[in-house]
């Protein structure tokens, strides 16, 4: 085993972040234990809808009136939604199967880690459609998905992964240069799906405009049926992607000299410009105004006027692509209501991670394990649910599969990290728990000695976010004092007790498994 491989699986490379909250009960609620079997249903098991955008921060609602009326406003929302692993394939896998990133190993979007490095066999959909549920995904899967090979070293261009009743996923590659259907996941107006192993290409055609019309099909399809549905739809957007277009920014020469790129998402030109006169500056400025007590590795030069600029349209056309999914949204209640299932849905909307808009002078992106990386939006509207609330608890990727699971009324299966949300969503409470986050830092090209990647370790709590990086740097915030994080005073006496306490718990936490990741604090 390479060093890089046996400090993983050490845990010593594992990047944590931590939510120090108030105990939990030894099991999680809502959800049969193991080996008890499928609960006797009371009424129809519910439908579950699954809506995903991507890179899309909690702030970014504002930009989507009709998701927080019809399922906002319809019911829960969730104040401290968190990515454990901020990183679009990481999340997508912790959602797929409840495991942190330690257990699942897809620790990058590259290889030899995002898709090809995932085991699909044990997942959600796969114990959906064992206990009768009809299962169904639409948009963008794993990153890597036809381009990389299967787990088992197939090609994964026509590749269905187990367990899913109708599968349209997008690919990313695999095709031979200049095939009809080289489309991909981040071409906007170009996208190529595969539908249960056959392509289907949309040139010309903008893909949040094709998945709103699919889910609807696919809705009003499946409605017919006597089996519940499991629908996945899980757009782009605001993800950067293309085309290029006449009003995105060019690479801009920051201070420092070097250049830097902003990216954008493409939009339809009917909403070109819709948050100009809204939308005065990025979110994240004014940025920090001194980092050096930040780990070098994290350290970015002043943000320039022209890289403002740059970040300023790029916060619109996010705006602008998001509007879009909101209609979307919209058409996707509406295909519920005129079905006769909206009453017997649980109805999620949510993002994989979050993402940066100059906080900490990061121009733009996700990765690193600050909050506006970490939190996500999250709402939820179903049976039993209550109407315009919010809850505290905290909600991580690893929890989406035990919820479903337990709205479903289908015991836990095989090795979960995560714990039903379920009974908080309907029930309220407060922060109860540990929480582990992780993260790798793998160079762009993918290449590199691995022995040269980096990883964070950290501890979250209520009051104090605690950080260690495998470069030697350590980084403690007051949360109360500054909650933007951008005074480190790890090496202030006055709180050396307490960063003590928390590098105890991550210690604890590197490796855990099952059982063992949902552990309350009184056990510490």
């Amino acid at each position: 085993m390479t060093n890089w491989r046996r400090r993983l699986a050490a845990g010593v490379l594992i990047t944590a972040t931590i939510l120090a909250l108030a105990p939990l009960a030894s099991a999680p609620a809502g959800l049969p234990t193991a080996g008890s079997g499928a609960l006797p249903a009371a009424k129809p098991r519910p439908n579950v809808v699954v809506i995903m955008t991507d890179d899309m921060r909690r702030d970014d609602l504002r930009w989507m009136p009709q998701t927080r009326r019809l399922i906002g406003r319809q019911g829960v929302s969730f104040t401290h939604s968190f990515s454990p692993y901020p990183l679009c394939c990481p999340a997508r896998a912790s959602f797929l199967n409840g495991q942190y990133t330690h257990n699942h190993g897809v620790w990058s979007t590259r290889g030899p880690f995002g898709f090809q490095s995932f085991n699909d066999r044990q997942t959600l959909p796969v114990w959906l459609r064992a206990a009768g549920y009809n299962t169904l995904f639409l948009g963008k899967y794993l990153n890597g998905y036809g381009k990389q090979p299967t787990f088992n070293g197939g090609p994964s261009v026509r590749y269905v992964p187990p367990g899913w009743t109708d599968w349209r996923a997008s690919i990313d590659g695999g095709l031979p240069p200049g095939h009809p259907l080289q489309g991909a996941t981040y071409r906007y107006y170009d996208t190529t799906l595969s539908v249960n192993g056959r392509l289907q290409g949309h040139d010309g055609q903008y893909q949040t405009h094709v998945l709103g019309n699919q889910s609807a099909g696919m809705i009003r399809r499946y409605a017919r049926s006597t089996k519940p549905f499991f629908l996945w739809t899980s757009y782009v957007a605001p993800h950067h992607g293309g085309p290029r277009e006449a009003d995105d920014p060019r690479r801009i020469q920051r201070v420092d000299g070097r250049r830097e790129r902003i990216v954008t998402p493409a939009v339809t030109p009917a909403v070109r410009g819709r948050f100009n006169d809204e939308i005065r500056k990025p979110a994240g400025l004014p940025a920090e105004q001194d980092v050096s007590d930040k780990p070098e590795f994290l350290q970015r030069p002043p943000i320039s006027r022209g890289e403002r600029n740059g970040m300023l349209e790029a916060a619109r056309q996010r705006a602008e692509s998001l509007w879009l999914v909101d209609q979307q949204v919209a058409r996707t209640v509406n295909a519920l209501r005129a079905a006769d299932e909206l009453r017997n849905t649980l109805l999620i909307f949510t993002s994989d991670n979050g993402y940066f808009q100059g906080e900490h002078r990061q121009r733009q992106g996700k990765t690193t394990p600050y909050e506006p990386a970490l939190r996500t939006p999250l709402l939820m509207r179903g049976p039993g649910i209550p109407q315009g609330v919010s809850r505290r608890s905290p909600f991580l990727s690893i929890d989406f599969a035990p919820t479903i699971l337990a709205a479903a009324r289908v015991a836990r299966r095989g090795s979960i990290d995560g714990r039903s949300m379920l009974d908080a969503a309907r029930n309220g409470g407060g922060w109860q728990r540990a929480v582990l986050t992780e993260v790798l830092y793998v160079p762009k090209s993918g290449n590199g000695d691995p022995d040269d990647w980096i990883s964070s370790a950290g501890i979250r709590s209520p009051t104090l976010y605690y950080a260690e990086h495998s470069t030697g740097d350590v980084e403690l915030y007051d949360m109360r004092r500054d909650p933007q994080q951008n005074r480190n005073v790890a090496g202030e006496s006055g709180y050396a007790d307490r960063r003590q306490r928390m590098a105890r718990i991550l210690d604890d936490m590197r490796t855990c498994d099952g059982a063992e990741c949902r552990r309350p604090l009184s056990s510490w």
